[in-house]
């Protein structure tokens, strides 16, 4: 499976710049999954959600501020064709779907 295939999401601070992604996650197709190289407090997160997601904000699982992924290349060069992020993502404390993005693949 694509992540392109998972309608994903650039999430944008309020200059443009990318801070992180949202996708719909492999494990339910009703929720969408979350990704920040630098997570900002669980707060903030909602605040983003209820613009981004304004029909229905709690179909976005939040990440763990006090995780940290790396985007290879830098999140704003990304392409989510190609996106490689390090470690796994893991939604599983929330029933959803837990491993890597490589490549653009969900593996």
């Amino acid at each position: 499976m694509r992540l392109i295939d998972l309608d994903p999401h650039w999430v944008v601070d309020v200059v443009g710049k990318r801070i992180g992604f949202t996708f719909v996650s492999p494990a339910n197709a009703r929720m969408r999954q979350s990704c920040f190289p630098n997570p900002p407090p669980r707060r903030t997160q909602w605040k983003i959600w209820d613009v981004m997601y304004a029909d229905d904000p709690s179909i976005v699982q939040g990440c763990n501020p006090n995780a940290l992924w790396t985007v290879a290349g830098g999140i704003e060069a990304a392409s989510f064709d190609t996106l490689t992020v390090t470690p796994s993502i893991d939604g599983s404390p929330g029933g959803l779907w837990h491993g890597y993005i490589t490549n653009g693949a969900i593996v």
